[in-house]
């Protein structure tokens, strides 16, 4: 019965992408220009293409606890529920008999992604981080104008909760609303006195990855018979490659964003930035930094990267960068199927 169900509920998700609906044919953003293409970047260590929008009770934006965790870096793989974060911090005791506290170790989720909050408050001193996230909750429009829902104002409010501390921290968005929106909601939760100075960068509008515009990336998707439309092809090329027509390949792009972008600008910033961006920019970069371990292969799960998720860029002293994929909600991914079972009232056994 289980197995009816689920297949079921599958061939309705097809059939409602097939028909360019809500549930699963996202709104496109284009960006003035495509980027251009010379791969001149160095070895590291170790769209706007929005998805469709869901009711706000469907989107949990329950503040992430300041957890101080003490575990390894582990992932649960069997399990459907996340794995528990320890509470307790480590101490060793140095020759001179003083207590002090190792920075807390991150915990990553059946998923893959770790809390940003985590993150943060595991950085050594001398470590810089930039968190390059998807922006809050937005109204059902794909337009520069468009604004964050009631709900998407207090998600990023509540991530903001999480990261208080005295330190200033640098905002980077693409200039849309939604994106500084979120950037400011972000230092108001955080309780910052002022609203931040939001600096723009346009290498983070949502063409980064693409040849083709982004209002071409339907189109695309339908020409190859792809009935998850413009989602199934990025996570298909994320995952497995190919569409050189379309994108460029990801890991050396990546690579160049990271030299291009994050260590050019990197002495501009504070120790700390949020770079608010869309999920056709973020998507990719999560994939790529966790050596593709996020669960986000939409063709399989139909799981896509949720709103203020995405990927911290970790820098040492000798700029040498690691990464790890992060969470400013309950979760790092949308499940699609899970809504959409929910929404109409479909329940397994």
């Amino acid at each position: 019965m289980r197995t009816y169900i689920f297949i079921f509920a599958t061939a309705c998700i097809a059939a409602l992408t097939a028909c360019n609906d809500k549930v699963s044919n996202p709104d496109i953003e284009s960006s003035s220009s495509d980027q251009a293409s010379n791969h001149s970047w160095i070895p590291v260590s170790s769209s706007e293409q929005d998805s469709p929008e869901w009711s706000s009770s469907a989107m949990s934006s329950s503040a992430i606890p300041a957890y101080s965790s003490s575990e390894p870096i582990a992932r649960d793989q069997s399990s459907s529920t996340e794995l528990p974060v320890s509470l307790s911090s480590s101490i060793e005791q140095s020759s001179s008999s003083a207590i002090i506290e190792t920075p807390p170790e991150i915990v990553l989720d059946k998923d893959g992604f770790a809390t940003v909050a985590d993150v943060y408050k595991s950085l050594a001193p001398d470590e810089k981080a930039v968190f390059i996230i998807r922006h809050s909750e937005r109204e059902d429009d794909v337009a520069l104008e468009t604004e964050l829902t009631a709900n998407g104002i207090q998600m990023a409010q509540d991530l903001g909760a999480t990261l208080k501390s005295e330190e200033e921290f640098s905002y980077v968005t693409s200039g849309f609303v939604r994106t500084n929106e979120t950037a400011n909601q972000i230092s108001k939760g955080r309780g910052e006195a002022t609203s931040p100075k939001l600096i723009t960068n346009y290498d983070i509008t949502g063409n980064w990855f693409l040849k083709i515009s982004a209002d071409s990336l339907a189109k695309q998707a339908t020409a190859l018979g792809l009935k998850g439309s413009s989602i199934e092809l990025m996570a298909r090329w994320a995952y497995e490659g190919g569409y050189p027509e379309t994108f460029y390949e990801m890991e050396p792009r990546a690579q160049e964003f990271m030299q291009a972008v994050i260590l050019k600008n990197l002495s501009k910033w504070k120790r700390i930035t949020i770079m608010v961006s869309h999920d056709i920019f973020v998507m990719p970069l999560a994939v790529f930094g966790s050596q593709k371990n996020v669960a986000l292969k939409y063709y399989e799960d139909y799981h896509w990267i949720n709103y203020i998720a995405g990927l911290a860029i970790i820098v040492d002293a000798q700029n040498n960068l690691r990464y790890i994929p992060v969470k400013g909600a309950e979760s790092g991914v949308i499940d699609y199927l899970a809504l959409y079972m929910a929404e109409h009232k479909i329940y397994t056994k």
